[in-house]
C-alpha cells in the first residue's frame, strides 16, 4: 500500500519507511480504530463517502470505508494530502484556485474558478511541446526571503479533465481508450454527474503520473512564479484576447481566487495561518505583472502560443 501511495503522490510528496516523528498525525488503514474515535467523512460530487474514524488525542486517523485497494489507496493520501496543507497554511502559504505551468521555462499562474479553462490549456501548452505542468487546480505560493519573488508549488491531486477536452485533444476514439485505463476509483461513479446535468460535459480523474504518461511529460513540483494570468474562456473567437491588469484591479481579482481553507474536506487538524507571512506573498504577487485572457475552448492549441507570444513580447530580455 505505501508503494501505491508513493507512485500518486510524486513528484510532490516523499514516501519512505520508518516511524512518524513524535507528535505529528498519523493515516492507518487496516487496523480497528480504538474507543474514543469520531466520525468524519468526505463526500465528493460524483464520487463514493470515504469514511474515517479520527483519534484526535493521538493523533491519529483511520481508514473505514471503502474498502478495496484502489479506495483505500486513494483516501490515504486524500487524508495525508489534508494534513500536508493545514501545516503549511498554519505557516502562511497562500493557496490560490490556480493551475502553474512552466510556458517556455517561464512560470505562469492561471487564475480562474472552475471550468475557467485551466487544465484544457495546461494540456494544449505541453502538447505544444511548450509547456510543463507544475499543477492544474490549485497551487500553494511562498513569497521568497527578500518580498520581491514568489515560488509556487504543486500538490499530489488527481486532474479532473472535461471529457470534451479528451476529444478535443486527442480525438474521440483515443479519448475513449484514455478513459478506460484510467485508475482513480472515483472515475466509475463520475459519469452519473453528466447523466444528471450536474456537469454538462462530463469528467474524468487522471492522477499525476498517468497524466506524465499520457502526455509523454514530467511534472514539475515547483517553480518561481513570474506573470499571473486571470483565465477565462470566450463564448466566441470574436471575444478571445489579452488585456493588462492594473494595479487597482489587482488585489480584488487575486482575492477572489484564494482559498479560505486549505483543503476541500478534512480541516481538521488546525489550519489558522501565520498572518503576516500571508500578507508578504500578496504583495509579492500584486507587484507581479498581471493579464487577463480569455480563449476560444476549440482554439486552445493555437491560443497556448498566442499567450505565449505575448508574454514573450513583454518579457523581450528572454
Amino acid at each position: 500500500m505505501a508503494e501505491s501511495v508513493r507512485r500518486l503522490a510524486a513528484p510532490y510528496l516523499t514516501v519512505e519507511p520508518g516511524a512518524p516523528a513524535p507528535g505529528t498525525w498519523e493515516v492507518i488503514a487496516g487496523a480497528t480504530p480504538p474507543a474514543g474515535c469520531v466520525a468524519e467523512s468526505v463526500t465528493a460530487q460524483g464520487e463514493s463517502t470515504v469514511e474515517y474514524m479520527v483519534d484526535h488525542h493521538h493523533r491519529a486517523l483511520f481508514h473505514v470505508a471503502p474498502e478495496g485497494d484502489s479506495w483505500v489507496t486513494q483516501s490515504l493520501l486524500r487524508a495525508t494530502r489534508a494534513i500536508h496543507r493545514s501545516a503549511a497554511n498554519r505557516q502562511g502559504v497562500l493557496f490560490l484556485h490556480a493551475g502553474l505551468v512552466e510556458l517556455n521555462g517561464r512560470g505562469v499562474a492561471l487564475l480562474g474558478g472552475s471550468r475557467a479553462g485551466k487544465t484544457s490549456f495546461i494540456m494544449a501548452s505541453v502538447l505544444n511541446g511548450s509547456g510543463t505542468m507544475v499543477c492544474n487546480d490549485d497551487v500553494s505560493l511562498t513569497a521568497d526571503r527578500d518580498g520581491d519573488g514568489v515560488t509556487g508549488t504543486g500538490w499530489p491531486r488527481s486532474i479532473s479533465v472535461r471529457l470534451d477536452t479528451l476529444d478535443l485533444l486527442f480525438g474521440r476514439g483515443r479519448a475513449d481508450t484514455i478513459r478506460s485505463s484510467l485508475t482513480h476509483p472515483a472515475n466509475q461513479t463520475l459519469l452519473s454527474l453528466r447523466e444528471s446535468g450536474v456537469e454538462p460535459h462530463g469528467t474524468a480523474l487522471l492522477y499525476p503520473w498517468e497524466y506524465a504518461d499520457l502526455m509523454n511529460t514530467r511534472i514539475g513540483s515547483a517553480t518561481k512564479v513570474e506573470a499571473i494570468v486571470h483565465l477565462s474562456l470566450a463564448d466566441s473567437p470574436s471575444e478571445a484576447g489579452m488585456v493588462p491588469v492594473t494595479g487597482s484591479q489587482r488585489a480584488a481579482l487575486l482575492d477572489k481566487r484564494v482559498l479560505r481553507l486549505p483543503n476541500k474536506h478534512l480541516n481538521i487538524f488546525g489550519h489558522e495561518p501565520d498572518p503576516d507571512r500571508s500578507q508578504r506573498t500578496r504583495s509579492a504577487l500584486q507587484n507581479l505583472p498581471t493579464f487577463a485572457f480569455r480563449y476560444a475552448f476549440r482554439d486552445v492549441r493555437k491560443e497556448v502560443d498566442h499567450l505565449a507570444g505575448r508574454l514573450a513580447e513583454h518579457f523581450p530580455s528572454d
